[in-house]
């Protein structure tokens, strides 16, 4: 048996400034924009849409976000940690903690937050650096 993942989903104040954060700065492709049982629903992801990707789903008006402050809501692995930044500085995003590297396998990782606060970990691995 074989599990994987699918989708995870995050909540948003703002569909448009997402967008901008996960494809501009990320580089994720937008694989749908509409409705799905009368919801609105924004799916990003680096590959095709039945690849892993993001729900981005808004928050109904006056609702709390649910995130906790200081977790990671997600990791992601960069080919190039740098140019990651870079590209994430562009539209107005600048790392929270680090770049710095991990001192026991040499990964290197930045945590930058989302438009509505979640943090995301960006780690170069590497494994990955040596091939």
């Amino acid at each position: 048996m074989t599990t994987t993942i699918g989708r995870t989903v995050l909540m948003v104040r703002d569909l448009d400034t997402s967008a901008a954060f996960w494809t501009q700065g990320l580089g994720f492709r937008t694989l749908f924009s509409g409705e799905s049982d009368g919801f609105p629903l924004l799916h990003v992801g680096p590959g095709e849409v039945t690849d892993p990707g993001l729900w981005l789903v808004p928050l109904p008006d006056g609702a709390a976000s649910a995130r906790r402050p200081g977790f990671p809501s997600l990791v992601l692995y960069v080919d190039d940690l740098d140019a990651t930044l870079a590209r994430l500085a562009g539209v107005g995003v600048d790392p929270v903690a680090g770049p710095d590297t991990d001192p026991d396998d040499g990964d290197r990782f930045a945590h930058v937050l989302d438009p509505d606060g979640h943090r995301v970990v960006l780690v170069r691995l590497a494994a990955r650096q040596e091939r």
